[in-house]
């Protein structure tokens, strides 16, 4: 296998088909790919900034936040909005969809020049230094020493480059390229790369474990969306105990499991249980596990179970059933 210097190509194919029509940014190199980002000027006023520009490949089907609050794309990827400050110090992009890694960009409000203005080529150096890892086809997995490779386009473009917050800056060999070895425990790989004004950027890629599943989980605050994954039912015992236990994952859009989302079931038809509804925030492992008191009355009959799952920028809900059967138990 070989580096690939152009990081722009491999992270907008991750996110999705390029628009062939899309139109470089301005001072991006000859050849290369569209910007992932490529923003228009930033007005920051009266504790508010007010954002717009362009996603890459995303279209509608793509997310943006910025300092965790959503900002719709249009089919074409393009973006306006309004965003609440609420004292932070620096803007924060993140983007993704189900199909890429989680890329955020993070510009400090100290940029801003008269009028509360940042311009919109603020991002511009550190996309076009192009930093990039190496990705095995299947993804990174966990269970042994990861030995982490990648390159940069240019590096004159950085100040700082680091790998899980380890400098792999002063690694870059001739060809610009790097390897760092990571423990097994790994849950997720991060690569940073700051420019000389403070800006940076970090694409966040998922480990597996080493059986392919999905090692790692990120806080509700990071989640890029919100989705219901899985419901399972167990009635064993139901008939004597009159308790049914239920578990409910909840994974963003990416596929990363969830901690800290607050997920609601209810019965959808009162009466069923003993209790209408409960809610509890999902473990690390993106479950809520929930133990259901039902009534006498229930057994035999279908059981209808409405789910939400919930963080502070996404909702997502399912409704479910599970039949309880009198003297035998079946679960469909």
């Amino acid at each position: 296998m070989s580096f690939n210097p152009d990081r722009k190509a491999q992270l907008c194919a991750l996110l999705g088909a390029l628009t062939s029509a899309l139109a470089l940014a301005g001072g991006a190199r000859p050849g290369a790919a569209p910007q992932l980002l490529t923003l228009g000027p930033v007005t920051v006023l009266n504790g508010t900034a007010v954002v717009s520009g362009t996603v890459a490949g995303s279209g509608a089907a793509g997310q943006l936040t910025v300092n965790g609050q959503p900002v719709s794309l249009d089919a074409a990827g393009n973006f306006t909005g309004v965003v609440s400050l609420d004292g932070d110090g620096a803007l924060d992009f993140a983007l993704g969809n189900s199909t890429g890694p989680l890329v955020d960009f993070h510009v400090p409000l100290a940029l801003a020049g008269p009028g509360g203005i940042i311009p919109g080529s603020v991002v511009d150096a550190v996309e076009q230094a192009g930093a990039t890892l190496l990705e095995p086809v299947g993804g990174f997995v966990g269970g042994q020493p990861l030995t982490v490779a990648g390159s940069v386009a240019d590096k004159g473009q950085l100040a700082a480059l680091a790998v899980n917050g380890t400098d792999v800056m002063r690694l870059l060999g001739a060809d610009e390229s790097f390897a760092v070895q990571l423990p097994g425990t790994t849950k997720e790989i991060t690569l940073t790369a700051t420019d000389t004004h403070g800006v940076s950027e970090t694409t966040h890629y998922q480990v597996l474990g080493s059986h392919g599943a999905i090692a790692t989980s990120i806080a509700a605050r990071s989640a890029i969306g919100i989705k219901i994954a899985k419901i399972q039912y167990s009635t064993k015992g139901v008939t004597k105990t009159k308790r049914l236990r239920m578990i409910v994952t909840v994974k963003d859009s990416r596929g990363y499991l969830v901690r800290g989302a607050k997920i609601t079931v209810r019965s959808r038809a009162a009466g069923r249980l003993t209790r209408r509804s409960q809610s509890k925030a999902s473990g690390k492992l993106g479950r809520g596990i929930f133990v259901l008191r039902v009534k006498p009355r229930t057994l035999g009959k279908r059981l209808v179970m409405v789910t939400v799952a919930r963080t502070s920028t996404a909702k997502a809900a399912k409704t479910t059933s599970v039949r309880l059967a009198k003297g035998k138990n079946r679960h469909r």
